[in-house]
């Protein structure tokens, strides 16, 4: 995650290894770490993304040309947050900006020392971000599921939910993402995608170490656990 460095106007910017608030055990304020939340379309250019400098002062970065796709979004991100800006990437495990799909949108996950305030997509449309402070070690979850002619229960959490009919022709990956959302078992801090093949639905959660979805008696492989935030 992105760390506060201390008194950042005065070390120099070639220095190797910097002083940095979380770890100086000194004169750094100690600023609790957040994750900020950005939910944006996937199909959406993104246009940029405001966020305060370690001294508090705001700043707008402007992606020029606008970008689209989560891979370019993410490394627009990166680019765009500036050791002049009073932070670089602490030696933890969290990463400093990551994503996640969910049905049609892309979240996209800012963390650490600094506060970010929104993104700009599509020229005019503005998404305040979201902080969620609680850490949480996050993992994804996958299974290709080929879909079931009846109701089926899914588990997660070790909460059981039944899941209506769904079937590969019959049903689209939308109308997947809708019934296991409305499931009333989903976690609020867990994000779905779905993705229809000439032979499954490939569902992919991203969710709590210990959620252990089961869908038809089949456990989602579960994989690239990481420390995260929630709300």
């Amino acid at each position: 995650m992105y760390r506060a460095i201390t008194n950042y106007k005065s070390q120099n910017d070639a220095n190797l290894v910097k002083i940095l608030d979380a770890t100086s055990g000194c004169c750094g304020a100690g600023t609790t770490p957040c994750q900020y939340d950005v939910i944006i379309p996937t199909a959406n250019a993104v246009n940029n993304i405001i966020f305060k400098q370690a001294d508090g002062t705001s700043v707008t970065r402007t992606f020029s040309p606008a970008v689209t796709g989560a891979t370019d979004v993410v490394a627009a991100i990166k680019a765009a947050i500036l050791v002049t800006d009073g932070y670089e990437a602490g030696d933890d495990k969290t990463p400093t900006v990551s994503s996640t799909t969910t049905g049609t949108n892309t979240v996209y996950h800012i963390s650490g020392d600094l506060i970010v305030t929104s993104m700009l997509h599509n020229t005019v449309t503005t998404v305040t971000a979201t902080a969620r402070c609680t850490a949480l070690n996050m993992c994804t979850f996958f299974y290709a599921w080929p879909g079931d002619a009846g109701s089926t229960t899914m588990t997660i959490g070790g909460v059981d939910a039944t899941l209506g009919a769904l079937t590969l022709g019959g049903s689209t990956a939308a109308q997947v993402i809708t019934a296991i959302l409305a499931l009333g078992n989903w976690p609020t801090n867990a994000y779905l995608g779905v993705v229809e093949t000439a032979t499954a639905f490939e569902i992919t959660i991203t969710a709590a170490h210990d959620a252990a979805p089961v869908l038809d008696a089949v456990s989602f492989a579960k994989s690239n656990c990481l420390p995260l935030f929630e709300a």
